[in-house]
């Protein structure tokens, strides 16, 4: 049993990196994305569209579907189920997942076609500040994007039944070969066909998401059955535990909804300069804490059938070192080379000097969010795990009112413009993490401390700060050119933080999940 044990701890450790690799690749061609559209469309105006602005405008809908009716059902409720089912019967566990990919499937169907037809109303409510040039092309941006869920809740769905039998391949490929679609496109088709050949992109990437999918999915022992059903135990336990989490999920799509409003009333080009600093926020947490609670997952459901919750609280402790060790220094590093950053991945064709300035202030503020943001899906599906779906939901419609709230009183009384969103994002994130820590202690009924390696994350924080003074010192020095001072400063920093941890007995093994 031993062996078996350290065999399963060993494919979570190789399917974290091997998704924290992935998400590597897939967010630096989401940055090199972002750089090719800079040049091509800036932030202003092309052919009498501010381009930009109607795509970013225009991916809220679909991301709305996508949010809601994927993410909430498959991250709450589907894996811990299905791989109890699993357990106990494989053949009940394909019926399942054939049961709930044809439910979504009708869903996204129908909500895709209910959307289609009340695009041209609900623009408007979404993006107020726009033009109406702006607002007609952001309707047929949607119209065609609308496309993508669909195909996206068919590769969520085998995306689960890979993950529930630690098969990691097809999930690490996919958003790689996402963004490849959308920069093809752009390269190709952007400059004869503008936003439009964006949006198409990003249908073909959906499309290519899913079908990546398949051999890994059937590989697993995977049968689908065609039948539609809204019967069975185990449906109306999905449906129980997800309604919670897809309330919680409407909620912070509605946050979304209003960043984006207040981002269209601040000005022309806001609603881009907030997309691009969100999306190079999100390096780090990206990279780290979604692929890692993603990888555990499967682990922490299994640890949690245990009556001896233990082995679950152990996981827990090493799982929160492990995230800290990677996001801080990360955090850290971007903060300090966010000119340098900014200027070498969006500046540049139509993107100007000013549109860069503004992207820099924002980033410096967003990057701190990222820390609390690391920790919000790694707790949140340690409530799932524990089949607990309602506090999470209850705190993020706390965080997201405070994020509105925020932003409102920073843009109407105080004019901060897009730094007011940066802002609340941040302070709201921080509001939520400390409170999902806290009610999961209480549910556990252990001290919140207890999560935490206290001794090892404090050499973590000394460590990252030794590296953050030795980037901003190297960046200073080499600041003739970009692509020396970028790739030196970054790299001696991370090898000095990597010798700093190795003394300290810091470096997270991959055999202790």
């Amino acid at each position: 049993m031993e062996k078996t044990g350290r065999k399963k701890i060993s494919i979570v450790g190789f399917g974290a990196l091997l998704l924290a690799s992935s998400s590597l690749i897939s967010r630096v061609l989401g940055v090199f994305r972002d750089s090719v559209f800079s040049r091509i469309f800036g932030i202003g105006d092309k052919g009498g569209i501010f381009a930009l602005d109607a795509y970013f405008a225009a991916f809220r809908i679909p991301d709305f579907l996508y949010t809601i009716l994927i993410f909430g059902a498959m991250s709450a409720a589907f894996i811990p189920l299905y791989t109890e089912i699993l357990n106990d019967n494989e053949s009940q566990a394909s019926k399942f997942a054939s049961q709930i990919l044809n439910t979504l499937l009708f869903a996204l169907i129908v909500f895709s076609v209910l959307f289609w037809i009340f695009t041209p109303y609900v623009v408007p409510i979404i993006a107020p500040g726009l033009e109406e040039t702006v607002k007609t092309t952001t309707v047929a941006l949607t119209r065609i994007m609308l496309l993508s869920p669909i195909f996206l809740g068919l590769s969520s769905v085998f995306q689960g039944v890979e993950n529930a039998h630690k098969k990691f391949v097809g999930i690490a490929l996919a958003p790689i070969i996402y963004n490849l679609s959308i920069i093809l496109a752009a390269i190709f088709f952007g400059n004869q066909y503008g936003v439009f050949a964006l949006a198409w992109g990003v249908v073909i990437g959906a499309l290519l998401h899913f079908l990546v999918q398949i051999p890994g999915a059937m590989s697993t022992g995977f049968k689908y059955k065609l039948f539609f059903s809204l019967q069975g135990k185990s449906f109306r336990k999905f449906i129980y535990l997800t309604l919670p989490r897809v309330f919680g999920l409407m909620v912070s799509q509605v946050g979304a909804f209003i960043d984006t409003i207040i981002a269209s009333l601040i000005g022309i080009g806001s609603i881009s300069i907030f997309n691009y600093a969100l999306n190079l926020q999100s390096l780090p947490y990206g990279v780290v804490a979604v692929s890692f609670s993603v990888a555990i997952f499967a682990s922490l459901s299994e640890k949690a059938l245990d009556e001896d919750k233990s082995a679950f609280l152990k996981t827990m402790k090493i799982s929160t070192q492990t995230l800290f060790f990677w996001v801080f220094p990360a955090v850290l590093g971007l903060f300090i080379l966010r000119k340098p950053v900014v200027d070498l991945i969006l500046k540049g064709g139509a993107f100007t000097e000013s549109n860069a300035q503004m992207t820099i202030l924002t980033l410096g503020i967003f990057v701190w969010a990222a820390i609390a943001q690391s920790f919000i899906p790694f707790f949140t599906r340690s409530f799932y795990a524990m089949k607990q779906t309602k506090i999470p939901v209850l705190i993020a419609l706390f965080a997201v009112c405070l994020n509105i709230s925020i932003s409102l009183v920073l843009t109407q009384i105080y004019n901060l413009e897009v730094f007011a969103l940066a802002i609340s994002v941040l302070v709201s994130s921080f509001f939520n993490a400390v409170l999902l820590i806290l009610f999961f202690a209480k549910l556990m009924k252990v001290c919140p401390l207890n999560f935490f390696n206290l001794k090892k994350m404090t050499f973590i924080f000394l460590n990252g700060s030794i590296m953050g003074a030795i980037v901003y010192g190297a960046s200073l020095i080499l600041n003739e050119n970009i692509y020396f001072q970028l790739s030196v400063s970054a790299g001696i920093g991370f090898v000095m933080y990597i010798f700093a941890s190795k003394i300290t007995k810091t470096i997270p093994s991959l055999h202790e999940h």
